[in-house]
């Protein structure tokens, strides 16, 4: 019932045309029904196929393949899938095992010759040599009737009462999320005799709308009037905040149905009449275009299509917190898993991959992209070559067999670096993307320890830097040697300067500094820093190499216990950078929007011969969702701690945006404001990215972070003072946070001002070419 069936032309057909626009190519079609559906499996009925489809890297079978043959003999277990006869054991088990009070009819309908295309949609069939197994095997414990297909027995046949064969292949199948609000009911007003609209049905009903089919051949036949009525009426439903207004079903003409014939017909409805019982107003709504399955944006205001499911879920530990493994179990309906040993796909198991608490950044999101290395990235070593895929919410596998499997959790460099070697460029992260690498994994993943001013700037006075008493730091910042800080005066400065819920005792846990004591040598009369791990009875002075005993010296210092910074916590230049990268990847990955998703990478450089190589200091793929519509795209970023944007920071950002059309762009810095000459690069690149690229999307989108988000606890909006949280209170997602940074920083109008004013342009443009006289060629 929810397998779509996606047609497949060369050149779509002109009942596909909408006027005034083209219809749509046959590619785009193919490739939108694909992403629409997100199918595990193709079966091929067409002769042949293009080339992209087979570039999905799909499996596809031919339809002889899907049963097991026995002797010569189709079997009657599939191969791919659950057979209809383990269904009807278990159907068997829950409704006609015992009488129950309000008992199921088990029903197979003999379709007609006349309109059976369109009746077998409707009904579903079977097989012959399935539909004797099930007569040998559960006609008489069921009861099975075969009553005749007519249109004046359509309304009695498809009560609720009846489990015929399209109904029960959505037995123990939940519908998770749902359609936009008011278009989860429609009346199809179709032309039975034509195989487009039946399939056009079909697709419909894939989508998991409620639909009722209404063929313009049995509009006088009472079965279908009274279908119609019912079908109305229990659609209709009112707004919980509006007792005057209503969701109501709507009327839907096919491709070889016209708006005038649907609108004589609905005029002769009288609904008011036969529910008067009900609130007076509308019962439904004509719409004159049929849901744009296949179109990316459309899809989304149109409806959508709704994810179905088996009952079964369960949470997966990982069993080694270092090494970040998983044990695969797999999940399988309770009434599948009797033939599996004979079967090449049972059904697929979706993983949903959220991580908390990883001190490494872990894939959570992955591109629709089917390319070798990706491939191998997400199947891992145990995994076995076409088993696994990346569907539509993560990734996707086939179940083969009831055994469990050991598998470690793909992290976001791997598949990252593996997108990029599809697209045949060599990536590895950086110096400074190691160095980033090794600070996240110190700070267990939560770098917001470290997302305030004075903090930042005593682990870089500690390194040697000059920073001023906010903690940025002094013009002309000159580096020397390490220096110590006494305990107690970190412990007041860490106090002082964090107001959120981090405690002192949290930077000590995840090593940012390293406990020893100071003491002057007694020769050369020189303080030395002696780290806890040296002290000994007798010690070395570093700086003259004369040993001192520990006693009578080190009593002599009060407070002799100092601090340094440890480890990758020790490099100056707040990091190389890698401070500000972690602070912006967190906020975009945890701090901004709960439901935004991510796979990113720190630092990297990438080569491809011929090509100039790609530097970022970070990347990500992501995922949106917000009001039930999700978006998805790429992400590139240039981070500076305290530093300017240069000419070849911007020139390596645009050569990104010229790589990757759709990428957002992001300009991070953890100061509050930017200069001039950063304004006018920033907007010259802005403006080149507005670009309307795909619906309510630009081609290169940029964003830009300063102090102001990246420096606090609250996220946009709230970050902003009362007149910014005012004016762009309604941020919800990625691309509009761009959009709103823009206004802010760079001065400049909203991206559907700026798309309006051209759409104007071009419409006065064409006004002007339209009335201008026309020249004529005398020669």
């Amino acid at each position: 019932m929810y397998y779509p069936i996606i047609p497949v032309y060369k050149r779509m057909p002109a009942s596909w045309r909408e006027r005034p626009f083209k219809s749509p190519l046959a590619k785009d079609v193919v490739q939108g029904y694909l992403e629409a559906f997100d199918p595990d499996i193709l079966v091929q009925f067409a002769t042949e196929l293009p080339a992209y489809v087979a570039e999905s890297q799909l499996k596809i079978v031919k339809p002889e393949n899907v049963w097991n043959v026995r002797k010569g003999n189709l079997g009657i277990d599939p191969t791919l899938g659950i057979g209809v006869l383990d269904l009807l054991s278990d159907v068997f088990e829950e409704c006609f095992k015992y009488k129950a009070r309000y008992q199921f009819k088990a029903i197979i309908p003999e379709i007609p010759k006349q309109f059976g295309l369109f009746w077998a949609s409707v009904f579903g069939e079977y097989p012959s040599h399935i539909s004797e197994a099930i007569d040998a095997h559960f006609a008489e414990p069921m009861e099975i009737e075969r009553p005749k297909v007519t249109p004046e027995a359509f309304l009695d046949l498809t009560e609720q009462m009846f489990l015929f064969p399209r109904r029960i292949t959505v037995w123990n199948l939940e519908s998770n999320g749902r359609l936009r609000f008011g278009r989860d009911a429609c009346i199809y007003f179709m032309d039975a005799s034509q195989v487009e609209d039946v399939v056009d049905y079909w697709n419909l009903r894939a989508t998991g709308r409620a639909v009722l089919p209404l063929p313009k051949q049995f509009l006088q036949h009472e079965s279908f009037k009274k279908a119609v009525h019912e079908f109305l009426l229990r659609e209709r439903r009112v707004w919980a905040h509006d007792p005057t207004s209503f969701d109501v079903a709507s009327f839907i003409p096919s491709r070889h149905s016209t708006m005038e014939e649907l609108s004589t017909y609905a005029q002769t409805l009288n609904l008011n009449a036969m529910g008067s019982d009900k609130p007076k107003g509308d019962y439904f709504s004509l719409q004159h275009w049929y849901p744009r399955i296949w179109n990316q944006w459309a899809r989304g205001k149109d409806g959508g299509v709704v994810d179905q499911y088996g009952t079964d879920e369960d949470s997966i530990d990982i069993t080694s917190a270092s090494e970040l493994e998983m044990r695969i179990k797999p999940l399988i309906p309770k009434f599948g898993k009797e033939n599996w040993f004979r079967s090449e796909g049972l059904c697929v198991n979706e993983f949903d991959l959220r991580m908390y608490g990883a001190d490494e950044h872990l894939a959570e999101v992955y591109p629709r992209a089917r390319g070798k290395n990706l491939i191998y990235a997400i199947s891992g070593i145990t995994g076995t070559r076409g088993e696994w895929r990346i569907g539509r919410h993560g990734l996707v596998k086939i179940v083969r067999s009831l055994m469990s499997e050991p598998r470690k959790v793909p992290s976001s460099e791997e598949v990252f670096f593996a997108w990029l070697a599809d697209h045949g460029w060599t990536a590895a992260l950086s110096p400074p993307g190691i160095l980033a690498k090794q600070i996240y994994k110190k700070l267990s993943g939560t770098p917001r320890l470290i997302a305030n001013k004075s903090t930042l700037g005593l682990i870089e006075h500690m390194n040697g830097g000059s920073v001023n008493r906010d903690g940025t730091p002094m013009r002309g910042n000159r580096i020397g040697g390490e220096r110590e800080i006494p305990v107690g005066t970190v412990k007041n400065m860490l106090k002082g300067s964090n107001k959120s819920s981090f405690r002192y005792d949290d930077f000590i846990e995840r090593g940012v500094f390293k406990l020893g004591w100071k003491t002057k040598c007694p020769n050369c009369q020189r303080s030395t820093w002696f780290a806890l791990p040296t002290l000994r009875e007798s010690m070395e002075c570093p700086k003259c190499l004369t040993s001192f005993a520990a006693a009578g010296n080190i009593e002599q210092t009060s407070n002799g216990w100092h601090y340094r910074t440890a480890g990758p916590f020790s490099v100056p230049n707040y990091a190389d950078g890698a401070f500000a990268v972690l602070l912006t990847l967190d906020f975009l990955g945890d701090q901004m929007f709960t439901l935004l998703r991510t796979t990113s990478v720190p630092s990297f450089v990438a080569t491809s011969p011929g090509k100039p190589n790609l530097e970022a200091d970070l990347a990500m793929f992501w995922k949106d969702s917000a009001y039930g519509e999700k978006t998805e795209g790429l992400l590139f970023g240039e981070c500076k701690t305290y530093g300017l944007f240069e000419a070849k920071d911007f020139e390596r950002m645009q050569y990104l945006a010229d790589s990757f059309p759709g990428a957002v762009l992001v300009f991070s810095t953890l100061r509050e404001s930017l200069t001039k000459k950063e304004i006018v690069a920033l907007t010259r690149l802005a403006k080149a990215g507005r670009k309307y690229w795909r619906p309510e999307r630009p081609i290169n989108p940029v964003l830009i972070l300063t102090g102001n988000e990246l420096l606090t606890a609250a996220h946009p909006p709230f970050c902003w003072d009362k007149s910014l949280h005012e004016r762009f209170s309604r941020i919800h997602d990625l691309l509009s946070l761009s959009d709103a940074t823009q206004q802010i920083y760079l001065n400049l109008p909203s991206w559907s001002e700026d798309w309006h004013k051209n759409r104007e342009k071009r419409r006065v443009r064409r006004e002007e070419r339209s009335t201008a006289p026309r020249q004529k060629d005398k020669r």
